[in-house]
């Protein structure tokens, strides 16, 4: 008897464990990383740490099954795609459960939410949900479809071309932007009134050898043999987000040529995202990772840029969460493969609110709160302060940030634009030159050159032009006294 109620005792407590809805608290359980000027990665300080996690149970809400997406509106609620089990949740920003949305009012008639792989909430709380399998995106209002975004008629789409929306982002004029599984040509832009515009921003052919191989084959075979070969195709995207400054960004999976993965899009669809310099970046990695001798390359599955224009994006081969600034500066790296909280199996979908970085697991079925430590403040801080002009209290900010981190090459960096725009050239080659910033140093060099050639320009003429009278008198009287000893002097009488 005594033995079945120690055995009751013990499923009592992990019920309790598993099923609790209080939050899973956690120290940081990963390795945080920057990297120096040779592009290799050095110990760093944590910038975000996991504040809790919580599961379906958790959230009170039942098991779910693919969550593939979710959106954070400007009041902190989530909008969390379901999808396996046809609904939408609603939680709040603590991820407690406030609403289950299973079906809505189309024409009058109830309909389930089925197949919601992609979400977009507006301020006005309109909610654009694609249903990929059934072609179409629905606009709900209030439980009540208002709108529907459908496979566009138009010259531009051909008759075999199957939409299948999987994503959606509306930009800060109302214009949506939709990813079909299988387009290869760019993002479906429709207008307010959901009118086709056109295909926007696609993806350039990878220049592979295989590209190259293929290429030149073409040029020496007959048009039959041609078209037996596999065509090239450029780069699926696998998720947008619309900015607050007018820009779309996206995500890319399935690249072989780890650059540019992460791209910002100008309103003619063209990237204009590359580092100081105009240089494609690896958005994730510096350094290649291999398995079994093959290299792993990033798959980044979501993107988004919070409120301030930092950029974070989601690596599905790594787990990692990296945080990039509007410059390409490499300002976070956090989480990683485990199950740890903190880390992740298959982080599918991330966003921001209010400081903090939500991300949600597809196979662990949960969501991951995360909020900067003091040291994570300080870098943004002092990035946001060079942004603004404030140069004097960006130097003393990054100044606190390389007490706490003496390898941030980004801090030497910062201390030394910010110099360099206070015009103390001199001191701001020294931290330029520590930064392995060869860009900036180079800036800095020219103006200090400038600056020298301004001030000591008009000396430095007046003493070369003092030298030159100097010489000439010299030569002068030297050619007298030699022509004088030489007679050639009349004497006066």
């Amino acid at each position: 008897m005594r033995k079945t109620q120690k055995i009751l005792a013990v499923f009592s407590v992990l019920a309790l464990i598993i099923c609790s809805p209080s939050k899973v608290m956690a120290a940081s359980t990963f390795n945080t990383y920057i990297y120096d000027e040779w592009d290799e990665s050095v110990e760093a300080p944590d910038s975000y740490k996991p504040l809790f996690s919580m599961n379906e149970i958790q959230m009170g809400a039942g098991l779910l099954n693919i969550p593939l997406d979710f959106f954070i509106d400007a009041k902190g609620d989530i909008y969390l795609a379901d999808s396996g089990n046809n609904r939408i949740l609603v939680l709040n920003a603590d991820l407690q459960l406030k609403e289950i949305i299973e079906s809505v009012l189309l024409n009058g008639e109830p309909i389930l939410l089925e197949d919601v792989e992609g979400l977009y909430v507006t301020e006005n709380g309109r909610i654009y949900a694609c249903q990929t399998s059934l072609s179409r995106v629905l606009v709900i209002e209030n439980g009540v479809v208002t709108g529907l975004i459908e496979k566009p008629v138009s010259n531009l789409v051909g008759d075999d071309f199957v939409f299948a929306p999987t994503k959606i982002g509306i930009d800060i004029y109302g214009r949506a932007y939709v990813l079909s599984k299988g387009c290869y040509t760019g993002f479906l832009q429709f207008d307010t009134d959901g009118t086709f515009m056109s295909f926007y921003g696609a993806n350039k052919v990878e220049l592979t050898a295989d590209v190259v191989f293929n290429y030149m084959w073409k040029n020496i075979l007959s048009d039959k043999q041609r078209a037996a070969m596999t065509s090239i195709i450029p780069i699926e995207y696998s998720n947008i987000d619309c900015g607050s400054d007018g820009f779309v960004y996206s995500s890319t999976v399935g690249t072989q040529i780890p650059k540019s993965q992460i791209k910002k899009l100008n309103p003619l669809g063209n990237n204009i995202y590359f580092t100081v310099g105009k240089e494609e970046f690896n958005f994730g990695d510096e350094e290649m990772t291999f398995e079994k001798g093959k290299a792993l390359q990033p798959a980044f599955t979501d993107v988004k840029v919070n409120s301030d224009g930092f950029i974070f994006a989601t690596d599905l081969t790594t787990g990692r969460v990296f945080e990039r600034d509007w410059e390409g500066n490499l300002v976070a790296v956090f989480g990683g493969i485990g199950n740890q909280v903190g880390c992740f199996n298959a982080p599918v979908a991330i966003d921001t609110y209010a400081g903090k970085v939500y991300v949600l697991d597809r196979l662990k079925g949960n969501i991951t709160v995360f909020e900067p430590t003091e040291y994570g403040k300080l870098v943004e801080e002092a990035i946001l302060l060079y942004d603004k002009g404030d140069y004097d209290n960006a130097v003393n900010v990054w100044k606190k940030v390389l007490i706490k981190n003496s390898n941030s090459s980004l801090a030497y960096s910062g201390i030394g634009k910010s110099l360099s725009q206070k015009g103390e050239y001199k001191e701001s080659l020294d931290y330029l030159k520590y930064s392995g910033d060869r860009y900036n140093y180079s800036k800095a060099f020219g103006k200090n050159r400038l600056y020298l050639v301004r001030t000591y320009g008009v000396y430095g003429i007046c003493f070369l032009l003092a030298i030159f009278i100097v010489i000439s008198g010299f030569i002068k009287i030297n050619k007298y006294r030699r022509r004088k000893e030489n007679g050639d002097v009349k004497k006066e009488n």
